[in-house]
């Protein structure tokens, strides 16, 4: 979310995925304008509601609250639609999933379905806006890599900076990127 370094009050937030509700607790705390969640599982958040209310809070007691809206649907196709809306946001940030661990050719798929997300993304994030994501372990410097050179390779060109966080429940040193337009 930016490690303190951003200012989220009167903002518009955009998270993807984000089923444990640990993110949108976080966010709400920053008084954002708007944050709209995009969660595919229904059973994730009935589950962290009920068990992980540590993480959550009680941001997921109701999925519309005074500063939030949580969606329980594919985000593939709200992020086509915010864009075909022209829809913004000053801060998209990505809870999906890590970066692949391998570059082999069998996870080609998976590297398409970053490319889509980081595409549609950046199409809705605002001129000045941030997204956040994290990458993966330190020391796959090589998928790290492809990541990077991904980037290079979305329709808007992109600039990026990342930043290496020891997450003691990882028990390693994990990657973590904001990435803006140029």
């Amino acid at each position: 979310m930016g490690s303190g370094k951003e200012q989220y009050t009167g903002k518009e937030v955009l998270i993807l995925g984000g089923g444990d509700g640990g993110i949108l607790c976080e966010a709400v705390k920053l008084k954002p304008k708007m944050i709209t969640m995009v969660e595919i599982d229904q059973l994730v958040i009935d589950g962290c509601r009920k068990h992980m209310r540590k993480t959550c809070g009680n941001v997921l007691d109701n999925l519309k609250g005074d500063c939030y809206e949580v969606l329980v649907e594919d985000c593939v196709p709200v992020l086509k639609k915010f864009v075909e809306e022209g829809k913004n946001f000053d801060y998209v940030i990505n809870d999906l999933t890590a970066v692949p661990i391998s570059t082999a050719p069998e996870e080609d798929s998976t590297w398409e379905f970053l490319r889509l997300i980081l595409d549609l993304s950046i199409k809705v994030l605002r001129p000045s806006g941030k997204y956040f994501t994290q990458g993966n372990c330190a020391n796959l410097t090589e998928a790290l890599s492809q990541y990077e050179e991904l980037l290079e390779k979305l329709s808007c060109p992109v600039d990026f900076s990342k930043e290496v966080v020891c997450v003691p429940s990882y028990m390693e040193l994990w990657v973590f990127y904001t990435i803006w337009k140029k």
